[in-house]
């Protein structure tokens, strides 16, 4: 754990007010109440699977929280090394979570829509190492290959009402949204990351091109991420 960490993780146990104002975070902030929230956050900074920013870290825990009286299941794209993933087991209970990545690193990329990666990038971590980190919890369905063909055993009635999405280039975003979209249920949410990163510009570009062809609002975040919404 590096330095920064070792103190964020040293304010939030003992002086979480301290911390809050470092992070910029106002006392009038409901997150700073979200006593499940710093906790978990604790204990990613501890296990070092904070890939992600703080920002985005809360929003995907509200937003998965917030879908959890609606039918379906939850599901990510772009694992890693399962922090984010650990982020949605803590929030969606008992139900079914799918998690797809190669494990293996990134595929082939175009070197025009995704200009700052090539193929092979995040190749450090495998599945089993996640499947550890996650045993704790039920209903976890780990599908290793490339996507969507990865999705093969996933059962043809299965729907999402939560879909993270992390995959950094536009091929990989818009096969994303081409699967998860039509199996998605009326509010059900698909969230991105890299939609506001200038460099990972085929993320929103793959979003634009898919976008143009449906009337669904998406709703751009802080810092990087987007929701799509499902209104029909």
């Amino acid at each position: 754990m590096n330095i920064r960490a070792k103190i964020s993780l040293l304010l939030l146990q003992k002086w979480p007010s301290i911390y809050f104002r470092l992070a910029k975070i106002p006392d009038v902030c409901t997150a700073t109440r979200d006593a499940q929230f710093w906790d978990l956050h604790a204990r990613l900074l501890q296990d070092q699977r904070c890939t992600q920013r703080l920002h985005e870290r809360y929003n995907l825990w509200t937003l998965a929280r917030q879908v959890r009286p609606l039918p379906g299941a939850y599901a990510e794209a772009g694992v890693y090394d399962g922090g984010s993933a650990r982020i949605l087991c803590e929030a969606k209970g008992e139900e079914h979570l799918h998690l797809f990545d190669t494990f293996e690193g990134m595929p082939e990329t175009d070197p025009k829509a995704d200009p700052h990666f090539v193929a092979g990038q995040f190749a450090n971590t495998n599945r089993q190492m996640v499947v550890d980190y996650l045993a704790a919890f039920p209903n976890v369905h780990i599908h290793q290959g490339f996507f969507p063909a990865s999705a093969v055993d996933v059962p043809p009635d299965r729907q999402f009402k939560f879909v993270h999405l992390d995959l950094d280039l536009y091929r990989s975003t818009l096969d994303g949204l081409r699967f998860f979209y039509p199996r998605l249920v009326r509010k059900g949410m698909i969230i991105s990351h890299d939609y506001g990163n200038v460099t990972a510009p085929g993320v929103k570009q793959a979003f634009d091109e898919f976008l143009a062809g449906i009337d669904e609002p998406l709703v751009q975040l802080w810092d990087t991420q987007c929701v799509l919404i499902k209104t029909h």
